[in-house]
């Protein structure tokens, strides 16, 4: 019996081990959600890509719409309606941040960003786990599109290296 009990807590170990922010992150979704928890919207379309890296309190965030426009081979100029879709269809920001695991949340000090007004900024960020996927994103309701509010939803699993 006392092996069982040691074996069984070394598994609880490992699982609440894994069950951290810290390290690579690959994100499989990405949703904005109503109050009614129904999709509104796929803020960089139906299959994004991004990634979240959190190591030794620095995080970045990549996210990008697969449906980005493509450019001809020898195009030397990009017109201001393709550079609105690439801006539109990606967000990247880095920085120091301060993880607070006990009330899941993580605060970035914005360093970088795709968006000039970001940077010099903090930004807040909310975080659970859900059978293994992590699901992330900024406060309840604070997206704002055609007049309602609407909840970001980031899911994600860990990065296998």
């Amino acid at each position: 019996m006392k092996v069982f009990v040691a074996l069984f807590s070394l598994v609880l170990s490992a699982s609440a081990f894994s069950e951290t922010l810290q390290g690579r992150w690959k994100l499989l979704a990405a949703v904005d959600l109503r109050a009614d928890g129904s999709i509104a919207r796929y803020p960089w379309g139906r299959h994004p890509i991004g990634s979240i890296v959190v190591e030794s309190g620095s995080c970045y965030l990549q996210i990008m719409s697969s449906d980005v426009p493509a450019f001809s081979s020898g195009s030397t100029t990009i017109g201001e309606q393709m550079k609105a879709g690439l801006l539109s269809s990606y967000i990247a920001y880095s920085g120091p941040c301060q993880v607070n695991e006990s009330d899941g949340s993580v605060t970035l000090k914005i360093e970088a960003a795709w968006r000039p007004d970001y940077v010099g900024t903090e930004q807040k960020r909310y975080f659970h786990f859900d059978k293994g996927k992590l699901i992330f994103g900024p406060e309840p309701n604070s997206i704002a599109a055609d007049g309602v509010r609407l909840t970001r939803r980031l899911t994600l699993e860990r990065a296998k290296d």
